[in-house]
């Protein structure tokens, strides 16, 4: 079974193909300028995000899509945050038809969570291979949505 991991940013927002034994390809989806406070830009670059996103996952034939949710952090000081939670809904719209799998990051990626893949994370940071070629993982974007597919397949039967 292959699944899309994605880890939605609307600067950057990592792809990562896989099935339960390896990384088959990986992507970023990158924009120079960020957005800010311009809700009318922001819609326009959900819309570009979601196309990218559809055109890379059309040819790779998966079973889910796992896109990380968002949870506000307390002491977060970015006042952008509104982006990402409109981002999110805005990809779970555009691609209605896929079958989606939404995890939180703090469920992923907090060490405190039972059951988190962090130490995963740390490992590809440090360049080890532990889901079959991670090279492919060149950035925190793909690598934090890789996360959320090794915690899907660790998981999937709980």
């Amino acid at each position: 079974m292959s699944i899309i991991a994605i880890d939605p940013g609307t600067s950057n927002t990592g792809i990562v193909y896989m099935d339960e034994h390896r990384i088959i390809d990986a992507e970023t989806i990158k924009f120079k300028e960020p957005v800010k406070a311009d809700q009318f830009r922001l819609m326009q670059r959900a819309h570009e995000i979601a196309v990218a996103v559809f055109d890379w996952m059309a040819p790779r034939k998966h079973d889910y899509a796992i896109i990380e949710g968002f949870v506000t952090y307390h002491g977060r000081q970015s006042g952008y945050t509104f982006q990402t939670p409109y981002l999110c809904g805005y990809l779970h719209a555009a691609l209605a038809m896929e079958h989606f799998i939404i995890q939180t990051s703090r469920q992923v990626l907090n060490s405190h969570m039972k059951g988190n893949v962090a130490a995963y994370k740390r490992a590809m940071e440090q360049g080890r291979d532990i889901w079959g070629d991670c090279s492919k993982l060149t950035n925190d974007h793909v690598r934090s949505a890789a996360c959320h597919g090794i915690y899907y397949y660790i998981h999937k039967e709980d």
